[in-house]
């Protein structure tokens, strides 16, 4: 069974809380944290993300990824952070080997050269999306599903890895024939008027068998 990640709408919205609390209800399994601060390519400020995570339920806390350093993760007293994959490449400080990291990766090659002390890494984007800044460069365009899975398969026996980029509801049996534990997704969910009954359609393409 995949383990559904979500990542946080990028901008701030009315009733945002409600809408994530009923998903974790609903199966939701990870939450990423990452939010848009000024201009279009820009993250958000701590104190921004400090905020947020006081308006979530304590409860919840726990399930939550922040996308940032292992610095961050401790800082906002989170269960991990989603780092990218070059900035964990060579020497990194101790400490960040303590907090729960999963490596953002947007090749395959960011994915062949990751410590051996990640939780996991985030790996695509698997199919064409529209929060992808170069679309055309997705992990399927040239490659079919055996041969990225054959690709995938020996780095799945020693991490766990979650795909991501363009997956929803449609094409989540395809990616279930990837070494998949989990699927990430944003635009899946947060692009629909009603994004809970999005979560709910697309957890169960997830639960269904193949």
């Amino acid at each position: 069974m995949l383990k559904i990640w979500l990542s946080t709408c990028p901008d701030d919205f009315a009733g945002e809380y409600d809408q994530i609390e009923d998903m974790f209800h609903r199966g939701l399994s990870r939450l990423i944290l990452y939010k848009r601060g000024p201009g279009y390519n820009h993250m958000a400020t701590d104190y921004t993300y400090e905020r947020w995570i006081l308006s979530l339920p304590e409860e919840f806390k726990d399930k939550v990824w922040v996308r940032g350093t292992p610095d961050l993760a401790e800082q906002l007293d989170v269960r991990g952070c989603v780092c990218e994959a070059r900035s964990l490449v060579g020497e990194v400080p101790e400490s960040w080997k303590r907090i729960s990291t999963v490596a953002f990766c947007r090749t395959l090659d960011e994915l062949q050269n990751l410590p051996q002390w990640l939780s996991g890494a985030l790996v695509g984007p698997v199919f064409p999306s529209e929060f992808t800044p170069e679309p055309a460069n997705f992990l399927t365009k040239e490659t079919s599903l055996e041969e990225l899975s054959a690709t995938l398969a020996p780095v799945a026996a020693k991490i766990p890895l979650i795909g991501w980029g363009g997956i929803d509801e449609e094409n989540v049996p395809n990616a279930k024939k990837l070494p998949l534990s989990g699927v990430s997704v944003l635009g899946g969910i947060w692009n629909y008027a009603d994004p809970i009954n999005a979560f709910i359609k697309f957890k169960r393409a997830c639960d269904a068998a193949i």
